[in-house]
C-alpha cells in the first residue's frame, strides 16, 4: 500500500539512464513525483518522466538547492523523498520507508552505496555514506549553495537513519568520472569567486596530494582494488582543477 504522506523530488538533467528506475521506484512510496528537469536537458529524460507518471517541470538551472526548492514547493505532502535521479532504493529500504511513522522533529538519513559501473564501492570514504534523503519541508530546506548543497534546519531536529540502501549508479566508466569532476570543480571555482572566497595557503600546496592520500590510503581505497585507484587519483586531479578554474577565474576579475 502506497503511503500518502510524502512527496518525491527529483531534479534531473540528461537522466534518461536511470530515471525511469528511480520515478518506478518512488511510485512505490507515493503517487505524487515531481521531476524537476534542466532547462538545458537534451536527451529523453522529460519523456520518460511523463510516460512514468511522474510531474515534470522545465526550470533554467540555477543550481541544485534553487531547483531542489523549486521542486519541494511544488509538492503536495509536507514530507519530501529526495533521491537524486541516479539514486534507486532496494526494497529493504521501499519496505521500512513506507513502514515508517515520520515525526515532524526528526529527519531522516539513507545509506548510500555509490556504484563505478557495475562495481559497488566499498571503500574510498564513499561507504558506509549515511545522507539525509526524506525531511519535513515545515522545518526544513536546501541552503544557498549553488554546488555542495545541503538541508539547514530552522529548529532542532533529530537525525535517524532507515535501514536498506540508496544505490547510487553515479559512474558509468572512467571518462564519465572525469567528465562529472570537471563540471564539479568548475562549479566549486565559480563558488569561490562569488563568495569572494580565497583557499588558504596551504590547501593550495597540499590540498590535492592529501584528497588522494586520504581517499587512498587513510579511508583503505586501495582495498576497492583498481577502481580504488581510479577514484582516488580522479579526486586528486578534481583538487587540482578546482584551483586552476579559481586562479583563471580570479584573474580574469583582478
Amino acid at each position: 500500500m502506497k503511503s500518502s504522506i510524502y512527496s518525491a523530488v527529483i531534479i534531473a538533467k540528461n537522466e534518461e539512464r536511470t530515471i525511469a528506475s528511480c520515478i518506478r521506484a518512488m511510485k512505490q512510496i507515493t503517487d505524487d513525483v515531481i521531476v524537476v528537469l534542466d532547462h538545458r536537458s537534451d536527451d529523453k529524460t522529460r519523456y520518460i518522466s511523463e510516460e512514468m507518471g511522474a510531474r515534470v517541470y522545465i526550470k533554467k538551472w540555477e543550481g541544485y538547492s534553487e531547483n531542489k526548492n523549486f521542486g519541494v514547493s511544488l509538492a503536495i505532502n509536507d514530507w519530501i523523498l529526495c533521491p537524486d535521479a541516479d539514486e534507486i532504493p532496494n526494497d529493504e529500504l521501499i519496505k521500512n520507508i513506507k513502514e515508517l511513522k515520520p515525526e515532524l522533529n526528526k529527519v531522516y538519513k539513507f545509506n548510500i552505496q555509490t556504484y563505478f559501473g557495475d562495481y559497488a564501492v566499498q571503500y574510498c570514504g564513499w561507504f558506509p555514506d549515511w545522507n539525509i534523503r526524506l525531511f519535513n519541508r515545515e522545518v526544513m530546506r536546501w541552503n544557498d549553495s549553488k554546488v555542495h548543497e545541503k538541508l539547514v534546519a530552522t529548529k532542532t531536529v533529530q537525525p535517524t537513519k532507515v535501514d536498506g540502501l540508496l544505490l547510487h549508479y553515479s559512474f558509468i566508466d572512467k571518462v564519465h568520472m572525469e567528465q562529472k569532476f570537471d563540471y564539479y570543480a568548475k562549479m566549486r571555482a565559480e563558488e569561490w569567486i562569488r563568495q569572494g572566497k580565497k583557499p588558504k595557503r596551504y590547501k593550495q600546496w597540499l590540498g590535492p596530494t592529501f584528497r588522494f592520500f586520504r581517499t587512498y590510503i587513510l579511508k583503505a581505497g586501495f582495498l576497492d582494488g583498481k577502481y580504488g585507484w581510479i577514484i582516488a587519483h580522479n579526486e586528486y586531479i578534481l583538487k587540482k582543477k578546482e584551483l586552476v578554474y579559481w586562479r583563471a577565474m580570479y584573474r580574469k576579475e583582478n
